[in-house]
């Protein structure tokens, strides 16, 4: 952040915050639920953010209120009644080729300073065990639910993304100290990253997409069956692919080995006094 924002280096984290969302485009953000503060909701709003966050585990929601039949003088009621996530109507949908037992309301809570989306998803491990509920709501009402979800399983990337920058990638191993030196360094740890994901996302047209299945027989893992690829399996497959190249008998590349020239001498009869 201190990168990003060179004058945050004597502020505390929600100014930092606050600093990075008043120079980025308007736009939806994605929050975990340890931003679930309403300073921080208060902030994001005022710069015009939308946002997508998890809720906590004990964040409460309300319903909207019923207008009144008989109104009274004093100030409306901005509450309505507390909602039982339990007691709620589930459906069944269908995102992203899986199955989900959803329910959608629009409620208020005391986090947040407008109206939300509250999406619910309940799911049963075992049917011996209690149900479990994922909350996460969202401030922009236009999104429906499947772009809801869709939306929040991404920020799980995010974190896998910044855990193979530091293990495969250096980010976290620089020894470099100069702002000018840190800001190449991250800049190529996150483009040998993409590059990395392209090779594998967008292969040559006469080829077939790199399964799986084909990575793991060539690293000869065997106990591992991923149903995608990851970061590490990707960077793990190329360096056998270059290992493969480099020492390959057929391999066209010049070498120190290709440039050394062999000269045998061959032995001549010396006379008995030169030998001695």
């Amino acid at each position: 952040m201190k990168l990003i924002v060179p004058q945050t280096v004597g502020d505390k984290g929600d100014a930092i915050l606050k600093r990075i969302c008043s120079k980025i485009p308007h736009g939806l953000i994605l929050f975990d639920r340890a931003f679930a503060r309403r300073k921080v909701f208060e902030m994001l709003l005022g710069f015009g953010h939308h946002l997508l966050c998890r809720a906590k585990s004990n964040a409460v929601f309300y319903r909207l209120p019923n207008p009144p039949k008989h109104p009274k003088p004093g100030r409306p009621k901005k509450y309505g009644d507390r909602l039982n996530i339990r007691r709620l109507r589930y459906k069944a949908m269908s995102i992203g080729n899986r199955d989900y037992q959803i329910t959608s309301h629009l409620v208020r809570t005391k986090m947040c300073p407008v109206d939300v989306r509250l999406v619910v998803i309940r799911t049963r491990p075992k049917p011996s065990k209690p149900y479990r509920y994922f909350r996460v709501f969202t401030t922009d009402l236009t999104l429906e639910i499947p772009q809801i979800v869709e939306y929040y399983q991404h920020r799980w990337h995010i974190e896998t993304a910044f855990r193979d920058l530091k293990q495969e990638f250096g980010f976290s191993a620089y020894r470099v100290k100069s702002r000018k030196s840190i800001n190449r360094f991250v800049q190529l740890s996150f483009i040998a990253a993409s590059l990395t994901k392209l090779i594998f996302e967008m292969p040559h047209p006469t080829q077939k997409p790199i399964s799986p299945q084909e990575v793991c027989e060539k690293l000869g893992i065997h106990w591992y069956h991923p149903r995608k690829l990851t970061q590490g399996l990707r960077v793990a497959y190329l360096k056998a692919q270059i290992t493969d190249h480099r020492f390959s008998t057929s391999s066209t590349e010049n070498t120190n080995s290709h440039n050394i020239t062999t000269h045998v001498q061959q032995d001549t009869t010396l006379p008995f006094d030169k030998a001695a």
